[in-house]
């Protein structure tokens, strides 16, 4: 017999219009049944019948679950299965990192490590080829990059994967080489193809554990919806290996209790077709296949963005578009007039500019009207550009955790006049501009309470953009819902939309807004049914 559920005794934020609450909110199956006044909520319980479980949240707050719109399903898996070099300070703490890792590995695993940070090493500190040769000369090893833009490694992964001296960087990416012209072992960009190309995949037990625990911390941080990338070919932050990414998502939807919102990354529509088509898009699975990512210019980590003015610790070079314009604009056109919704990533000031200027013309000559699409990232953007953003009917998908990973060297690779455009949430919103909030997983992770801590007090960097408290939880509820075609489903506590709520200790809404990030999430429940709770949650 299904369960149903009735909430009472904290506030309920319904997120429905502005910062409604509710006294009682009750589920039904995997639905909302009712939300408003304890004693009717009581009334229709008694009058539906079946099993009823009365929860008093004693003070603590019910919200609807939250959305990551933006997150990598297989990447994070591998993440998971590999060396986590995130908070590595040292040459030696990366090394020792990777020495634990490489005895667990099966004969012909590339020894793989994630999350590098270079900016954490000493200045005299840099990781390349020979310093990855002289560790492991005969074990090929891969290094990614934090900000997943380009990948360093040794000479027998050179060699596993047939890149010799003479290489050449394909259009969008670009090859490091030391002072005598050699290949110094980092990829950049659509060059990170060329040693992804040659890796073996990972071994699938470690994998599929890995996804298991990635799927559980997902539902523990009271995300309930996510906005999927999967890659259909080559093109990708996976390479080659990641092209039947979909199949793997399939193989283990069982581990994954989140629904699916599918954002297909590849170079013609076959891929997000197939999705589309696949056993993955019935209903039951809870996923829906709708829309294409488009990858336009790199990162500010990697000096990749492409920025209208010279980066200020590297005058050199201004970044650079990943694909020319006519192949950007031809993979919008076949998207738009497929209906599909394009999601492309843009994090300079001139790459989204291009972007904005192309979305410009494929909407003069092919109007359509509520097409949500969507510019992934836009990290810097003048008031010039939001009020073009804006006319377009344009919605952004943003990572708030970006700040917080960003805000200590941002100022010396832009310079102190150019950041007050970072992340001009606040911006954004004045301009009409939807605006969902996402981590990027695995690039950060998926915190939402964290997430909304830097949506609003930015970690001290240009506060001038935080938003309020209200606003934020929307970038992670409603506006997420919105911009996936989904506001009659989720977002909000609704009745007659999916049962996804989230328990936290206290309402965002009500503390002060310095003490954000010491909320945590109580429990999570998903379709009607709980699918994480820490010890102290709920009282029934």
């Amino acid at each position: 017999m299904t369960t149903s559920y009735l909430f009472h005794g904290g506030p309920i934020l319904t997120m429905a219009d502005g910062a409604s609450r509710a006294e009682a909110l009750l589920t039904a199956g995997d639905r909302i049944a009712f939300v408003g006044g304890l004693d009717d909520a009581r009334d229709q319980a008694r009058r539906a019948g079946g099993a009823l479980q009365e929860i008093d949240l004693g003070g603590e707050a019910l919200l609807p679950g939250f959305i990551d719109a933006h997150l990598h399903p297989l990447p994070m898996m591998f993440f998971a299965a590999n060396a986590d070099l995130e908070s590595a300070t040292s040459l030696a703490e990366v090394r020792t990192r990777l020495e634990v890792l490489a005895p667990r590995l099966t004969e012909g695993e590339w020894l793989i490590g994630v999350q590098f940070e270079s900016k954490r090493l000493a200045s005299a500190e840099r990781l390349d080829r020979a310093k990855l040769d002289a560790w492991f000369p005969e074990r090929p090893t891969l290094i990614y990059t934090r900000d997943g833009h380009a990948v360093i490694v040794n000479s027998a992964a050179l060699a596993a994967a047939n890149i010799g001296e003479d290489a050449e960087a394909p259009a969008g990416g670009t090859l490091g080489r030391d002072g005598d012209g050699r290949l110094d072992g980092i990829f950049y960009e659509g060059a990170t193809g060329l040693p992804l190309a040659g890796m073996p995949g990972p071994d699938p037990a470690r994998m599929f554990e890995a996804g298991r625990r990635c799927f559980a911390a997902l539902a523990a941080s009271g995300i309930t919806s996510i906005g999927a990338m999967m890659q259909s070919d080559e093109e990708g932050p996976g390479g080659a290996s990641a092209r039947m990414e979909s199949l793997v998502v399939q193989m283990i939807r069982d581990q994954m209790p989140q629904s699916i919102y599918a954002i297909v990354i590849g170079k013609t529509l076959d891929g997000v077709r197939a999705v589309a088509a696949s056993p993955l898009n019935d209903p039951a699975n809870r996923t829906r296949a709708r829309a294409i990512k488009i990858f336009a210019d790199g990162t500010f980590g990697s000096c990749t963005a492409c920025m209208s003015e010279p980066y200020a610790d590297k005058s050199c070079t201004h970044g650079y578009m990943t694909l020319p314009d006519d192949e950007i604009y031809r993979r919008m056109e076949a998207a738009h007039l497929a209906g599909y919704q394009i999601c492309i990533h843009a994090i300079g000031d001139r790459g989204i500019a291009n972007c904005v200027r192309l979305f410009e013309r494929l909407l003069a000559e092919h109007p359509r009207d509520d097409h949500r699409h969507r510019i992934e990232h836009a990290s810097i953007a003048d008031p010039f550009l939001i009020a073009r953003i804006a006319r377009l009917g344009l919605q952004i998908c943003t990572q708030p955790l970006f700040i917080r990973s960003e805000k200590d060297w941002l100022p010396t690779r832009l310079g102190s006049e150019r950041t007050r455009h970072v992340y001009p949430f606040r911006n954004f919103l004045a301009a009409g501009i939807p605006l969902a909030g996402s981590s990027d997983a695995p690039i950060e992770h998926p915190d939402v309470i964290a997430a909304i801590d830097y949506a609003v007090n930015r970690g001290g960097f240009h506060p001038e953009q935080g938003v309020t408290p209200e606003q934020a939880v929307a970038m992670f509820t409603r506006n997420a819902a919105f911009i996936q075609f989904e506001e009659a489903e989720k977002g909000t506590l609704e009745v007659g939309k999916v049962a996804d709520l989230v328990v936290l200790s206290a309402s965002p809404l009500d503390v002060p807004p310095d003490r954000l990030g010491e909320i945590r999430v109580r429990r999570t429940m998903i379709a009607g049914a709980f699918v994480s709770a820490d010890e102290r949650a709920g009282r029934a």
